[in-house]
């Protein structure tokens, strides 16, 4: 009978550091996924191209002789002003900008 009492203090005792475990592990990860977001939200925000960086970029390769590539480009965007280009695409975009005429 004494060793069923340990027994079952003992399977208790288990039961309830599972349980704190579990709530610990809880706690801990609700910070961490807040955290995530905040750096990505920080990270998109410091990353985000100005149209005047965009029109540089593209300014400077229309100056080097690429302007038929920086139409090209355009065109590839649909656009046939950089106006007419959303924002959110002007990461995307610049990054296509630089590698006009570094072809080796």
């Amino acid at each position: 009978m004494a060793k069923e009492k340990n027994v079952m203090s003992i399977v208790r005792e288990l039961k309830r550091c599972g349980e704190v475990l579990i709530a610990l592990a809880e706690a801990l990860s609700v910070p961490e996924v807040e955290l995530r977001q905040e750096e990505k939200n920080k990270v998109s925000e410091e990353k985000q191209i100005s149209m005047e960086e965009v029109r540089a970029v593209l300014a400077q390769k229309a100056a080097s002789g690429l302007s038929d590539e920086v139409k090209a480009l355009l065109d590839k965007h649909g656009a046939k002003k950089l106006s007419d280009i959303n924002p959110e695409n002007y990461n995307q975009l610049i990054k296509e900008a630089e590698g006009i005429g570094n072809a080796s």
